[in-house]
C-alpha cells in the first residue's frame, strides 16, 4: 500500500505492479488487491503462451503438404484452440495455479519470462526488427529484478537468438566467454566464495566451456567476429537500464514506509538488499548420484503438476521436424537449451532434496520450464490436428460417350 522495500533482494518491479492495482481497485481490502495482481500476471501469461503457440502455429501450415492442408478458417480455429489449451494447461498446473490466486511475486516473473520468449519469437521470424530484440533484453533486466533465480536462463539466450541471426549470436557468444574467463580469474582471485570447489565451479564451467565453443564455432562458420558488435551493446545497454530498477528500492527507502526491509538508502543496506545478505549462499549440487536423483524428482513433479497426461504431446513436434517449415523447425529446436537451463541448470543451483518436503517447496520453481513444455504441448497438438486431418472429396462427374 505504501510502496515500501519487501525482503530481499526486494522486488522493486512487483512493488510497483502490486501498488497499482491497490489504487486502481476502489473496493476490497490492500491484501486482495494486491492478490488480484497476482491472477492478472498468472491470465496474462496464459495468453502470452497461446500467442506463441498460435503464431508457432502458422509457421508450421507453411510447410504442410497441399493434400493435407486445411481451409484457412479451420486452420484458424485450429490455431486458437490448441493456443487455448497449452495456455490453460499451464495456468491450470499444480506449481503455478496455487501462486498465481494468492499474494506472491512469482506470476509476474513467470509472465516477463514469457514475454521474453514471445519477444525473440518474433525477433527469429523476422530477424530484420531488431527493436523485438532490444525490447527482449530490456524485458529480462526488468525480469531479474524480480526472480534472481531466472538468471539459470541466461545461457539459453544466446542459442535463441542464434536460430534469427547467427552472426548476431556468435557476437553474444564472444562477450559472455570473454565475462566467463574475466570470472575464472575472479575466482582464481578469491572472488565469488560460493563459486570455488564443488558442484559450483562445475556448473559455472560447463556453461562457461560451452559457450566459449560455440562462439568459436560460430566464428569459423561465420567467417568473421564482432559484425553485430552494435546490436549487441544495445542490447546490454538496455538490459542495464531493465536491471536499473533496483534503484527504486533507495528511493522508496528514504520515504521511511513502514516495511523497511535492510534500509537501502545506505550503500551497505543496498547491497545487502540486492545479493540477498541475510540468506543462505549458493550451493549448488556437487555429486553425480545426487544430481540423477534430483532429475527423477523433476520429472515425477512434473508429471504430477503438469500432467502425465501432456507430457507425451510435448514430444510429437521431433517426431515431425522433417515435415516442418526451417523456420518452425529451429524455433522448436531453440526452445531445447530453454528447457534445459530452466529445469536442469534451475534444478542444479537449486539444489534441493529429494525428499516430499522439499519437493513441496521448490515445486514452484519448476514451472519456469512448463512454459516450454505447453508450447511444445500446443505445437504438438497443431500437428496432430493437421495431420490427421483428411482432404476434401472432390464431387464426383459422370462421363458418358456421346
Amino acid at each position: 500500500m505504501y510502496g515500501g522495500v519487501p525482503h530481499p533482494p526486494g522486488y522493486p518491479l512487483w512493488t510497483l505492479w502490486a501498488e497499482i492495482f491497490t489504487k486502481l481497485l476502489p473496493f476490497s481490502n490492500i491484501a486482495w488487491r494486491a492478490a488480484v495482481s497476482s491472477a492478472v500476471a498468472g491470465a496474462l501469461t496464459c495468453g502470452v503462451i497461446a500467442l506463441m503457440v498460435s503464431r508457432g502455429g502458422a509457421a508450421i501450415f507453411e510447410q504442410m503438404p497441399d493434400h493435407q492442408r486445411l481451409k484457412p478458417n479451420d486452420k484458424k480455429w485450429l490455431r486458437t484452440v490448441c493456443g487455448y489449451a497449452a495456455g490453460m494447461v499451464f495456468g491450470l498446473n499444480g506449481a503455478f495455479w496455487p501462486q498465481a490466486v494468492i499474494v506472491n511475486v512469482w506470476p509476474l516473473s513467470i509472465l516477463l519470462l514469457c514475454i521474453v520468449l514471445c519477444l525473440l519469437m518474433r525477433w527469429c521470424f523476422q530477424p530484420e526488427l531488431k527493436r523485438y530484440l532490444y525490447a527482449a533484453a530490456l524485458v529480462y533486466g526488468l525480469l531479474l529484478t524480480n526472480s534472481q533465480v531466472e538468471f539459470a536462463f541466461a545461457p539459453a539466450i544466446p542459442f535463441l537468438v542464434m536460430t534469427g541471426n547467427p552472426k548476431t549470436a556468435r557476437d553474444m557468444f564472444l562477450i559472455a566467454g570473454f565475462l566467463f574467463l574475466a570470472g575464472l580469474g575472479g575466482i582464481w582471485l578469491g572472488h565469488f566464495p560460493s563459486l570455488r570447489g564443488g558442484g559450483g565451479l562445475f556448473f559455472y564451467l560447463l556453461p562457461g566451456a560451452i559457450t566459449c565453443l560455440m562462439g568459436i564455432g560460430l566464428v569459423i562458420g561465420t567467417r568473421g567476429a564482432f559484425s553485430e558488435w552494435k546490436a549487441v551493446l544495445i542490447c546490454i545497454g538496455l538490459f542495464l537500464i531493465g536491471l536499473a530498477v533496483y534503484f527504486y528500492a533507495p528511493i522508496a527507502s528514504m520515504m521511511n514506509p513502514p516495511m523497511n526491509w535492510a534500509y537501502p538508502r545506505t550503500t551497505e543496506g543496498f547491497f545487502h538488499l540486492i545479493t540477498r545478505g541475510q540468506y543462505e549462499r549458493m550451493n549448488p549440487t556437487s555429486g553425480v548420484v545426487r544430481f540423477f536423483g534430483q532429475i527423477r524428482m523433476y520429472f515425477v513433479v512434473a508429471g504430477k503438476e503438469f500432467g502425465w497426461l501432456y507430457l507425451p504431446l510435448c514430444l510429437v513436434p521431433f517426431c515431425f521436424l522433417h515435415r516442418m517449415a526451417a523456420l518452425a523447425r529451429r524455433w522448436v529446436l531453440g526452445l531445447l537449451p530453454v528447457y534445459v537451463c530452466l529445469a536442469f541448470l534451475m534444478l542444479a543451483v537449486l539444489n534441493p532434496g529429494v525428499e516430499r518436503q522439499s519437493q513441496e517447496i521448490n515445486k514452484v520453481y519448476f514451472s519456469a520450464s512448463y512454459i516450454v513444455l505447453a508450447l511444445w504441448m500446443g505445437c504438438g497438438l497443431i500437428i496432430l490436428g493437421a495431420w490427421s486431418a483428411r482432404p476434401g472429396r472432390q464431387p464426383q462427374t459422370a462421363h458418358f460417350p456421346i
